[in-house]
């Protein structure tokens, strides 16, 4: 496969020092696929008309060339180019551009990122260089034509989850979220191809579409997504891909036991909803995930209104939770059309409403009812996404599902803003989920629940107050508010307060959603559905 005169050529440089010197040695088969890239551009442009007698060495000596005389491994790393940079380079052909970024440095320390997590930030930072049309990499899976064919074997290439890591980050980091998905959004998209024609993965290509779907819908400004526009945009998603959907309103919602949701959004004029999702066994005895994500359209803090005018402003985020499991559970359906075990099903719980400022609105002090009776007392009508999330887990646990995931925007997450917070109740649960975020490149780090601090949610009128009046509010207060509603059953919380949207760049991501949460949700979800022993 050939690139045309306005594809653009990607390069991939080794990694530079970390501040500090923290970074560690390159891993000797990344670095193998490093040299493979590098040698494979450079016959790509500047290969003789007899490929086989082409001069790798002489060829490389060019491309390196062009680097030293404009600089580029300098201002490839620099945080003014955003770490990546675009040149010129003169050849027989004509004029061809590349973008040329270092690999993240490699780190050692727990929750460092690995290889593939580092190939997908390089792949953001690509995609944001390229404004649209074709991003060429000459070496993909195996260098194939790109090389003498007599010299393939010995160069290597990268392996499939390594292009897939890059491919995946690059059409993210090209796309703006806050455009619609329509056909000029399509002509601007970038489009990576691989020198030996390899195709990435229908499962790659489907991540892809679910993060972005929920990157931008989590970018939708709230005067246009409101509960019911939210609850019809994961509706048509679901029935898209064939998962049976169900929308709760009014009544529906009461005679369910949604009185957290129905509290929380009392204060708006626009009527909470509930969205649930099924996939999988519909026999009475089926073994059930229940998924359950925090979709609050619009959060203003209600009567204990925010303080802080920045993260007012996008509070329209404060959904994306539900969003990211909608997506998760539409991609374990697609993965497991044709591989579904027997007598597993999931079921996903998505309340969605309006934490908003009238004479109707929740008040500190009321008590609200959860599915099954039990109570909390609010104290504080700016921790309502554990309210609703209470509603969905509470739902679950009344149901008898096995294991209970659920996600949220609730505080600053725990562990950063690349990587989620969870605290769970079980053990090997928390392991499975950790993994599956590792496998996903979607990372969580499991964090304690806090122990001895049960007094701190204790209430006099209700079963439990829904945070805490004697100290700082704090995710581990959330997540011990939200694993009383569990109970027994296994169960993992992820909060995505510091990773679902960015204040400002990060690791190659740009400003704004980012769609944490979805992939290792869809992990585990498909884990489950194919009949993993998630809580073993």
């Amino acid at each position: 496969m050939t690139a045309d005169t306005g594809t653009v050529h990607y390069l991939l440089l080794p990694s530079l020092p970390a501040p500090g010197g923290a970074s560690a040695a390159e891993s000797p088969e990344l670095a193998s696929g490093l040299a493979a890239g590098r040698a494979a551009l450079a016959v790509a442009l500047f290969a003789s008309d007899d490929a086989a007698r082409t001069d790798v060495a002489a060829a490389e000596a060019q491309l390196v060339a062009y680097l030293d005389a404009g600089g580029v491994a300098r201002s490839a790393g620099s945080a003014a180019a955003g770490g990546a940079a675009r040149f010129v380079i003169l050849t027989a052909a004509g004029p061809r551009t590349v973008v040329a970024c270092h690999v993240p440095a490699r780190r050692t320390g727990p929750g460092a990122p690995g290889d593939l997590e580092r190939l997908a930030e390089a792949g953001w930072r690509f995609g944001a260089a390229v404004p649209g049309g074709t991003l060429y990499w000459p070496a993909g899976s195996r260098v194939g034509d790109a090389l003498p064919r007599e010299d393939a074997d010995e160069w290597g290439g990268l392996r499939d989850a390594q292009r897939e890591a890059l491919w995946r980050g690059a059409v993210l980091g090209g796309a703006d979220p806050a455009e619609d998905d329509g056909s000029e959004h399509a002509a601007r998209a970038v489009r990576p191809i691989f020198g030996d024609g390899a195709v990435v993965s229908d499962r790659a290509q489907r991540q892809a579409a679910a993060v972005a779907w929920v990157r931008r819908l989590t970018e939708r400004p709230p005067n246009l997504l409101g509960p019911a526009e939210l609850a019809a945009e994961i509706s048509a998603l679901a029935e898209g891909a064939g998962v049976q959907c169900e929308v709760w309103a009014g009544d529906e919602l009461a005679s369910r036991g949604f009185g957290a949701t129905i509290g929380v959004g009392s204060g708006s004029d626009r009527a909470p909803r509930v969205v649930r999702l099924t996939w999988g066994s519909d026999a009475a005895a089926a073994a059930t995930l229940g998924l359950v994500g925090k979709g609050i359209t619009f959060d203003s803090g209600g009567l204990n209104v925010k303080q802080d005018s920045s993260e007012m402003s996008w509070m329209k985020a404060d959904m994306a939770a539900a969003a990211a499991m909608s997506a998760a559970l539409v991609l374990s359906a697609q993965a497991t059309c044709a591989d579904l075990a027997d007598g597993r099903r999931v079921e996903a719980i998505l309340p969605l409403c309006e934490n908003v400022i009238s004479g109707t609105a929740q008040r500190p002090g009321d008590v609200v009812t959860h599915p099954g009776g039990a109570t909390s007392e609010v104290v504080d009508t700016d921790c309502e996404g554990r309210l609703v999330l209470a509603d969905g887990i509470a739902w679950c646990r009344e149901r008898g599902h096995d294991v209970i995931l659920d996600a949220g925007t609730l505080t600053d997450g725990g562990a950063g803003l690349r990587a989620s917070g969870i605290w769970s109740n079980h053990e090997g649960l928390a392991r499975a989920v950790e993994h599956a975020g590792r496998v996903a490149l979607d990372p969580v780090w499991p964090i304690p629940l806090p122990y001895g601090e049960e007094s701190a949610l204790e209430s006099r009128v209700a079963g439990v107050r829904n945070a805490p009046l004697d100290r700082p509010d704090m995710g581990r207060h959330a997540a011990s508010y939200l694993g009383g509603f569990a109970g027994d059953v296994p169960w993992v919380h992820i909060d995505l307060g510091g990773t679902a949207f960015l204040e400002a760049p990060l690791a190659g991501r740009p400003e704004g959603a980012t769609g944490a949460g979805t992939l290792v949700s869809a992990e585990v979800a498909e884990a489950w559905l194919r009949g993993a022993p998630l809580i073993a």
